[in-house]
């Protein structure tokens, strides 16, 4: 990463990155760790942009509280406008309650009355915070901070002041974090006011008591709908009280949702002793997320005496030293590329300047090609890697990436799938105006129109009658002939199968190199698992609670060829198929014969993941406790790592290729770090071996970032950063 200097504020590590600009760690003259935010260089020569970071200082130094970061300085002016906050080290909520778990009704109780004092705060200053969220709540060992006053809004009086959002808002911007977005800041019903900030915050809670988002899921424009028209689901909340609770919060009538202070009053009467952010489940985490700092701190200790390029005018004199949390030491990389490195963390009863020194390893590290700003995967999309191209699907748009300079060769919108086949890209999208789904097939590089299914309404396979719409979600698989497309509703929650009851599966057959449909087959209420296309025919797993029936059709005519009970868990076995593949259950691994659904070996091997290697000899496993590789033939472990973990694809299986294996972990010599979900950074590994090949560092990476590689090159997903390397 490039040095900066911003004020008096040199940047030490990039955080992450979103739409308006980029956030750093950084440190000032006197050693204070701080957070500087910094304008996109296009969004700066806009003065609109400048008067929102303007509005956001003006309303984040209004605000004073326990549960908020304070801010330290600005450079509105500057030719890169930034912002200097308050550093709170810690997880966000998300990451929190990922590596933690659901909380229970007292540790929820104690989390819901610091954001409401939080809120309490904020509302006092004459503000409406607007894009409360998962991501804008940090978790320290001091309590959980709110963060981000970018959209906040002036509910009355107040010393905030400026320009209408009206003013500051491009046509047809929605302001906000759908998912955690009030009914009325969707449709604009009425003026943002604090009940906003209380549907946020049962948003929040409903996620921490859960794990899940109250209104599901997918695609922005899914959860808009299911916002403003269906009732959030609060399965799995902690009793009837929080149910109810938790359900007034999230009423779509504002007059209907607490006030901040009967929040307040409620959630404290209830909250535990001991404060969630306490508990040692949770101080782990939070000092794991340090030392994860401490260590990206390190990897870029050595360009300190290569200067920084500064941004602004200098700095007024510095103020008196002050003791620095972090101590770091590093060595430049030498020609070889072997990097060894020593870091520590200072304690309260340690004098300034001791060192605890790690292990010194000599590794070959990769190099950082391109970044690019594409969304958060968290929540849905795809990254896909072919011998010529990257695909990235997130927020309703497909681009074809160059895998070398992340140039764009071409983007679709309204896009919710892409797979790529030879030289056609087939992208499954919403229709004009949001109707049923439809295919179309690109030219790959190019992205120009091939054909294009249009709206399955009009397709003349389907039944005179048929006037319910299709299901929300879809899957496409195709064979050198045929394309099938697969509409559903979900059945995977409760309340999922209460909300979609009755809607059922339907499948669409069309003629591949045209485009024509070919064929309609109507199927039973139930959501499609997956949709496996071999032997001139397609499998159609179905499952509600249970794995259900797969429906075997014939790839020209749709008809229904066999129907296998309880065949969806293994669907690629069926009629037709050949060859091998590998499942995974709760207690195993099992290589199995696709023609005759025979496993020839099963090994034990506790919620692994798999994935073979090309070439057959070798298949990946993967758990909670490490990343090896299996022998295909019996079964037999041939090595196994349990310093690193894996670094998955989008749909969940362990990365590799021919002769490599991508895994996370802590920099090569260094112990394992077990707290937490953050990460030094990549290491890539011999497939045959599991010896370490190279490594790289990564800012951002955590254990739940996605990767894609190919042609040498690795490419990772963190946060809303797509990340590129080339090994050595």
């Amino acid at each position: 990463m490039g040095r900066f200097e911003f004020g008096e504020y040199r940047t030490l590590a990039l955080l992450g990155a979103g739409g308006m600009g980029r956030a750093y760690l950084a440190r000032s003259a006197s050693g204070r760790l701080v957070v500087v935010k910094v304008m996109h260089a296009h969004l700066a020569a806009e003065p609109m942009y400048r008067e929102r970071l303007r509005r956001e200082v003006l309303a984040a130094r209004a605000v004073t509280g326990p549960f908020t970061a304070a801010v330290l300085d600005a450079g509105t002016q500057d030719p890169l406008p930034w912002l200097a906050v308050e550093y709170c080290a810690g997880p966000t909520l998300s990451e929190a309650v990922a590596g933690c778990g659901p909380l229970a009704a007292g540790d929820l109780a104690s989390l819901g009355a610091a954001l409401a004092e939080a809120l309490t705060a904020i509302h006092a200053a004459g503000l409406a915070h607007r894009d409360l969220k998962p991501a804008n709540v940090l978790v320290t060992g001091e309590g959980p901070r709110v963060i981000d006053f970018g959209i906040a809004k002036v509910l009355g009086a107040g010393p905030a002041s400026g320009p209408s959002d009206e003013a500051l808002t491009e046509s047809g911007e929605m302001l906000g974090s759908t998912g955690f977005m009030a009914p009325e800041q969707i449709t604009y019903a009425t003026e943002p006011a604090a009940s906003c900030d209380v549907f946020a915050l049962g948003a929040l809670l409903a996620l921490a008591a859960t794990g899940r988002r109250p209104h599901g899921g997918g695609s922005a424009p899914q959860i808009v709908y299911r916002t403003l028209h269906e009732e959030p689901d609060l399965a799995g909340v902690p009793d009837g009280d929080w149910a109810a609770f938790l359900t007034r919060c999230l009423s779509k009538r504002p007059d209907e949702r607490p006030t901040v202070a009967e929040a307040l009053d409620w959630c404290a009467a209830r909250a535990g002793e001991r404060p969630w952010w306490e508990r040692p489940e949770v101080t782990a985490l939070i000092e794991g997320h340090e030392k994860a700092v401490a260590r990206r701190i390190a990897v870029a200790a050595d360009a300190d005496g290569d200067g920084a390029t500064r941004v602004g005018p200098p700095p007024a004199p510095a103020g008196p030293s002050r003791r620095r949390l972090f101590a770091w030491a590093g060595v430049a990389a030498t020609a070889a590329a072997a990097v060894p490195t020593a870091i520590a963390l200072l304690g309260d009863d340690e004098p300034e300047g001791t060192r605890r020194q790690s292990v010194t390893v000599s590794w070959r590290t990769g190099t950082p090609l391109w970044t690019r700003e594409v969304g958060d995967l968290e929540y849905g999309g795809a990254l896909t890697r072919t011998a010529d191209a990257l695909y990235v699907v997130i927020d309703g748009t497909a681009r074809r990436l160059d895998p070398n300079t992340g140039a764009v060769a071409w983007e679709l919108e309204d896009a919710s799938d892409v797979l790529p086949s030879g030289e056609t890209a087939y992208v499954t999208r919403r229709g004009p105006g949001g109707s049923s789904p439809e295919v179309v097939a690109l030219d790959a590089a190019k992205g120009t129109q091939r054909w294009r299914t249009g709206a399955l309404e009009s397709n003349p396979y389907r039944p005179y009658g048929v006037y319910s719409p299709d299901g929300d979600s879809t899957l496409l698989a195709v064979t050198r002939r045929t394309a099938c497309l697969v509409t559903f509703a979900e059945y995977d929650t409760s309340w999922a199968r209460r909300t979609n009851q009755g809607k059922s599966w339907r499948a669409y057959g069309f003629d591949l190199p045209t485009g024509a449909p070919l064929w309609f087959r109507w199927g039973t209420a139930a959501q499609v698992t997956a949709l496996n296309a071999a032997g001139g025919r397609f499998a159609l797993a179905s499952a509600t609670e249970t794995y259900g029936p797969l429906y075997v059709l014939h790839e020209r005519s749709g008809e229904e060829e066999s129907s296998i009970s309880d065949g969806s868990a293994t669907p690629e076995v069926h009629p037709g198929a050949r060859g091998t593949h590998y499942y995974a259950t709760r207690t195993s691994v099992r290589r199995v014969n696709l023609a005759t659904g025979k496993a020839s070996w099963t090994r034990p091997l506790e919620y692994a993941r798999v994935a073979p290697l090309a070439g057959g000899e070798l298949v990946v496993a993967a758990t909670a406790d490490g990343l090896g590789a299996l022998d295909a033939a019996g079964g037999d472990r041939r090595w196994w790592r349990d310093d690193v973990r894996t670094l998955t694809t989008t749909d969940g299986r362990p990365l590799a290729d021919a002769t490599a294996v991508y895994a996370t972990g802590p920099r090569p010599g260094d112990s394992p770090v077990s707290e937490g979900t953050s990460v030094w950074g990549i290491h890539v590994l011999a497939a045959d071996t599991g010896r370490l090949l190279w490594a790289v560092p990564v800012d951002g990476l955590t254990r739940l970032s996605y990767g894609a590689a190919g042609d040498g090159l690795i490419h990772v997903c963190t946060s809303t950063t797509l990340q590129t390397f080339r090994g050595p």
